[in-house]
């Protein structure tokens, strides 16, 4: 690259002196005026110079642009508040998506689903309505909704709070595109008139169809803190197994965890979301009531472009067994054993416990959970405990961090969904032993008689090799490791 001020500089009196150029003025005058021409000259050369220059190679910065241009662009991190109606309901909506899917009753079809929590109590007792408002018409329509879970629930501050999906279904004038709709209770209907009255209109989103996408995650509501060497091995791992896309929802994230979320955001494998509290309160109890919600958010979004939603937390992950490497792999072998073949099958893996009190690998790199922690419970737990599963969202209608909840219509008499055996995959559950704190209420032993109790399993040794060549670039970008050195957070 030219400069121009090193040209300027180039040309001072000692320059000129060695050219010779000092010694040939006859007086000051002359001098001068020969020292300013003689400058102009070597300048108009030095803009000659940079012209052609510039013409000479303008071809290549100009295709650098265009391979530019045709790069993923990668969207900024987007923040989501929840929208609180003013009705007698205390209740928080997250969002609303339009679903058209062909595997829908005809009878409820198209219809808005309207993802969030209520107190359980009102709802329980009051009958609800929409009210959807319309592109290009001046009038809204109100009409009846139905109300439907995705969670249990949980206590904030002095009520009981349950996660739904309000389905307002059907909607009964589609000549207009909905582009708002608004929850209302029976109270509410009661003491105003809704067609003059203020609501909290909450946007109608569209779900897109391109870039599908044949297996994608949804991870349930992630916060505080996370060891950032482990996130690295999560994703990298379900990269290898064949997921093309990764969703989180972070709240009150740390700034370590969030820097590793926001890299692979901008690599475009992982898609970053931050969530506002829905409650003003930081306890556990109103993060894990926002859960479910973010799930159903993360399944309607991408509906039309996932062929397959693999439900996990960030500390457990579907492992593919024996000779499978790959999640196509997995479903292609299980699907060969069960007749008969299912378009959009859904599937439930067992849970193992790869507790992290049990013996660990120590030749393994420190930066390896997976490869070091190669013990885990001898005992699985039961069937329909702590599964995780890979869900196809074209039979599903309501999911809940284990499993899909509620079927489509049009798959209900049908074999939608299966428990996967061992043989073929697990859900692989890392995490120190919790048995004590539920010993009671789920008839669990105590740990220190659980820990006796276990066995060896090689299973991830088989990803070894692309595992440790796939993480050491995040790890070093990160500078999380720097010559072999692990740094600690």
């Amino acid at each position: 690259m030219y400069s121009l001020e090193g040209h300027v500089m180039a040309l001072q009196p000692a320059s000129l002196t060695k050219l010779g150029i000092r010694n040939s003025c006859k007086g000051l005058g002359f001098c001068v005026r020969f020292r300013f021409m003689f400058l102009a000259a070597l300048l108009g050369v030095v803009c000659v110079a940079l012209l052609y220059n510039s013409n000479f190679t303008k071809d290549k910065p100009v295709f650098m642009r265009r391979e530019q241009v045709k790069k993923k662009s990668i969207q900024p991190v987007v923040t989501k508040q929840w929208f609180m109606p003013n009705i007698t309901t205390e209740m928080y909506i997250l969002s609303a998506y339009y679903d058209d899917r062909p595997t829908i009753d005809p009878k409820t079809r198209p219809a808005i689903r309207i993802i969030g929590m209520a107190d359980k109590n009102k709802v329980e007792k009051e009958k609800f309505s929409c009210i959807v408002t319309f592109e290009g018409l001046k009038n809204s329509i109100l009409q009846p909704m139905a109300v439907t879970e995705i969670g249990t629930g949980g206590g904030c501050h002095g009520k009981h709070f349950r996660e739904y999906i309000f389905v307002c279904a059907p909607i009964k004038f589609t000549a207009k595109k909905a582009i708002f709709v608004s929850v209302v209770d029976q109270t509410y209907l009661n003491q105003n008139n809704w067609e003059s009255h203020e609501h909290v209109r909450i946007p109608v989103r569209y779900p897109s169809r391109e870039n599908k996408v044949d297996f994608g995650s949804c991870v349930s509501i992630t916060f505080w803190t996370l060891d950032p060497y482990r996130i690295v091995e999560w994703v990298e791992l379900h990269k290898l197994w064949g997921v093309k896309e990764i969703n989180i929802y972070g709240s009150m994230m740390n700034e370590t965890t969030e820097r590793v979320f926001l890299y692979y955001h901008q690599q475009g494998i992982l898609t970053y979301t931050r969530m506002l509290r829905s409650m003003n309160e930081s306890g556990e109890l109103v993060l894990n009531l926002m859960g479910t919600p973010v799930l159903n958010d993360c399944m309607y979004r991408n509906m039309y472009r996932y062929e397959k939603i693999v439900v996990t937390d960030l500390d457990e992950m579907i492992v593919p067994r024996g000779n499978m490497m790959t999640y196509s792999e997995l479903i292609d072998a299980i699907e060969k054993e069960t007749k008969p073949r299912h378009p959009h099958r859904m599937y439930n893996f067992r849970n193992v416990y790869y507790f992290s009190e049990l013996p660990q690998n120590t030749s393994e790199p420190q930066v390896t959970l997976t490869l070091r922690q190669i013990y885990h419970l001898r005992e699985l737990t039961p069937v329909g405990t702590s599964t995780k599963s890979i869900i196809d969202p074209m039979a599903c209608r309501n999911v809940h961090n284990h499993y899909c909840w509620k079927i489509a219509e049009t798959f209900e008499k049908t074999r939608h969904s299966i428990h996967v055996h061992e043989k073929f995959g697990m859900n692989q559950h890392y995490k120190k032993c919790h048995f004590d704190k539920y010993a009671t209420a789920y008839h669990l032993p105590p740990c220190k008689e659980a820990l006796k109790n276990y066995t060896y399993d090689p299973t991830m040794l088989k990803f070894k090799t692309n595992l440790l060549r796939n993480i050491e670039k995040p790890l070093k970008d990160l500078q999380l490791i720097k010559g072999g050195q692990i740094y600690h957070f």
